[in-house]
């Protein structure tokens, strides 16, 4: 079941929370709505699933245009961000809910929840309350009840949004192998770069209304369409500077706050992992800098640098070995340069 966004337009008020948006997600894709608070990610998905109508534009489920039919008659499974659980139901009743209301046969009720028991890995679980449940536990009880009524597409609001880092990562994987098994369209909204690399096939980039990148994974990340995007999927650094011959050269710091007006022409966007520490002043188009921080994430050494007037800052991420191997202090003197860099062209409006 394929789905089409065409120039649709939201507005609350005078807030245009979708202007003219358009998305093509195929058959058995599954796609991450990726932005800030406000980008009207979360909007787009209600517009799709029919519990928020569209000022204009149209919808459609494959050939079947959907934009003025109420969301009970889409087929539609949602899953929200806080479970929306019934607290005084056990599992089994939680998943059996949506079938009851169409009245399915009670036989047909045991056997639907049972197979998705055992889908979510949850059997054994069924007469347990919410209140029982992890959190992980409870996000895949209310995944299966989105899934019970076998919809023609399924759409997650935020689904990882209220669980801890680690239930989190395995969640995501769960998600991920759960798609492979059953290829249903599937659209997800998350403000999180990390969850929407690590499960979708598809990635949209959405800023004030409008999108901005639409692409895979890697592709968007490194190939990203502007500033905003490069900035917006996290941990970059941004410089004064320009690319001299393909290489990045920099030419000072830019102060707090400047670095998020996509605007500002002269700018070179380095991520962490892009920058080396030197300890002797390179030819050009490095800077000085003081070590201020350090600590481990994951399998690298975040190191946080100030510029020597402390008005400006940076992060670099070095390997444990190359860490080890030449070990830093705080207070240590040092130098940063690019590998690699990114220049755009300023966004100008009128």
């Amino acid at each position: 079941m394929s789905i089409t966004v065409q120039n649709v337009s939201k507005s609350f008020g005078s807030f245009k929370a979708l202007d003219r948006v358009s998305i093509e997600v195929p058959s058995g894709c599954l796609v991450a709505l990726l932005g800030p608070s406000g980008s009207g990610k979360t909007t787009l998905l209600r517009v799709i699933a029919g519990l928020e109508s569209a000022d204009e534009g149209m919808v459609r489920y494959r050939e079947e245009e959907v934009t003025e039919t109420p969301v009970q008659h889409r087929q539609v499974g949602f899953v929200f961000q806080h479970y929306a659980l019934f607290r005084h139901m056990t599992v089994f009743e939680n998943i059996a809910f949506g079938l009851r209301v169409r009245r399915w046969a009670n036989d047909k009720v045991h056997q639907r929840v049972r197979e998705l028991l055992h889908l979510i890995r949850l059997e054994g679980l069924d007469q347990r309350y919410p209140s029982q449940l992890s959190g992980g536990q409870r996000q895949r009880v209310a995944l299966a009840r989105a899934l019970a009524s076998e919809p023609r597409v399924l759409l997650l609001d935020e689904p990882f949004g209220a669980l801890d880092a680690k239930v989190r990562l395995e969640l995501r994987q769960w998600l991920r192998r759960l798609h492979d098994q059953i290829h249903l369209t599937s659209i997800f909204v998350t403000h999180d770069q990390e969850d929407a690399f690590a499960v979708s096939d598809k990635v949209v980039v959405m800023r004030q209304g409008k999108i901005e990148q639409v692409g895979a994974p890697v592709e968007v990340f490194e190939h990203p369409a502007n500033a905003f995007v490069m900035d917006f999927l996290g941990h970059v650094n941004v410089f004064k500077g320009h690319l001299r011959d393909g290489r990045p050269v920099l030419t000072g710091y830019l102060p707090h706050g400047v670095a998020n007006n996509f605007s500002t022409p002269g700018v070179v966007f380095v991520r962490p992992h892009e920058l080396e520490i030197r300890h002797e002043q390179p030819e050009e188009g490095a800077l000085p800098a003081k070590v201020d921080h350090l600590h481990p994430s994951g399998s690298a050494i975040r190191i946080h640098l100030r510029s020597p007037c402390g008005e400006s800052s940076c992060c670099v991420e070095l390997g444990v070995d190359a860490y080890q191997n030449r070990p830093l202090a705080v207070g240590t003197s040092v130098w940063v340069a690019p590998r690699r860099g990114r220049v755009f062209e300023p966004e100008y409006s009128i």
